[in-house]
């Protein structure tokens, strides 16, 4: 296991709404171990495996979810 992390700010972020659903669906992803997020900051972390999801999946899936990292 390749434990990896990225730690950004989706500007996006407005709501707790916006925080469960960031949380829902990074934590859908295989390889996905634990996912941060704060309205306050805009920040997500985000931790996973490397051998079984790569960070730019975790970014189309934040993408396509409306939370772009910046």
């Amino acid at each position: 296991m390749i434990s990896q992390t990225i730690d950004s700010t989706a500007p996006d972020i407005s709501c707790d709404h916006c925080i469960n659903a960031i949380k829902r669906a990074l934590t859908a992803l295989d390889g996905v171990t634990a996912v941060d997020a704060d309205v306050d900051t805009k920040r997500v972390i985000v931790s996973f495996d490397a051998d079984k999801v790569d960070a730019a999946k975790i970014n189309d899936v934040l993408n396509e979810e409306g939370y772009p990292l910046s």
